[in-house]
């Protein structure tokens, strides 16, 4: 968690934003609410994870009575810094447009939180699978190079707008291994690291260690397997059916599984079993990729 990290995510926002064609159906004063919150998500993170501070009784755990302890503080320090007359970039706006932003900032950061991660994606799929029909048009008009439909803009932009904001920066946030694998692979190591220095503390402080925190036992291109199959995939599959136009993450996303594959193979040498199972799911994957551009292709191209 470093700088470099806001301004990464404050670049795939803004793309994300850009591929959605958010400013047909957000608000100027929310598109901007969502960059702010995108740069300032981990305001003052110092590389340990809540249940870190919540097993050590962190300051912070206690303030915030264990409910997300990062992200309301990333959020308070945000409003605090934004609050001095010489860093308030809120002072030209209305109260009333004030308080929206706020609340979307303050909703966006809490939603990175991966404690929400699973209802989210349950969420999604479930209004998914209900507005199929017009998420499927909307993919045709995006393969034919037309305007959104306007059942899509309605019933599904506009009727569920805020929690597309509180998800896009939630993938945005764990968007690593959507990105081209030799930035994905960096970005890795570094959170690995940042994990394999809270392991060493845990076992300082005697603190139940981590899944992914034991440096003697992780390996890392295994490990990215894993976090990609069972906690990116499913979150980015059901917002790519959400919004056509994202279909090049998930065609991303597979390459990247079947780099992380190959690695693991060279490193722990695994059974041909292992490397079966494993080639299965990443094939699954490949499926779903091609299914979901495949969505956006024009029909003479794609038949």
């Amino acid at each position: 968690h470093c700088y470099q990290h806001a301004c990464d995510i404050l670049h795939t926002m803004y793309r994300i934003m850009t591929l959605t064609s958010a400013h047909t159906w957000m608000r100027d004063h929310e598109q901007y609410a969502l960059l702010v919150a995108a740069l300032c998500h981990d305001l003052g993170h110092f590389g340990l994870t809540n249940q870190f501070l919540v097993e050590s009784r962190n300051e912070l755990a206690l303030g915030y009575n264990d409910n997300s302890p990062l992200e309301n503080m990333h959020c308070a320090k945000m409003f605090k810094i934004c609050n001095k007359d010489d860093a308030n970039i809120f002072a030209k706006m209305e109260l009333n447009t004030w308080k929206e932003v706020r609340k979307i900032c303050i909703s966006a950061i809490l939603h990175t939180d991966n404690a929400h991660h699973f209802d989210m994606c349950k969420e999604i799929e479930s209004f998914g699978v209900r507005m199929n029909d017009a998420c499927e048009e909307a993919a045709a008009a995006s393969g034919e190079g037309c305007a959104l439909p306007e059942a899509y803009k309605q019933e599904v932009l506009a009727e569920k707008a805020h929690l597309w904001m509180n998800l896009f920066l939630h993938v945005c946030d764990v968007s690593n291994p959507l990105k081209p694998f030799d930035v994905c692979f960096k970005w890795a190591h570094r959170v690995l690291d940042e994990f394999f220095q809270q392991g060493d503390e845990e076992k300082r402080l005697g603190l139940p260690v981590g899944m992914l925190n034991d440096r003697e036992k992780v390996n890392r291109p295994g490990s990215q397997h894993g976090f990609i199959n069972f906690l990116v995939a499913p979150l980015v599959k059901h917002t790519v059916k959400l919004f056509p136009p994202l279909h090049e993450l998930t065609f991303q996303m597979a390459s990247n599984l079947g780099e992380w594959r190959n690695l693991w193979v060279k490193e722990v040498n695994p059974s041909n079993e292992e490397i079966a199972k494993r080639d299965k799911e990443i094939n699954g994957w490949s499926e779903v990729a091609t299914q979901l551009q495949n969505r956006v292709m024009p029909k003479s191209k794609s038949a």
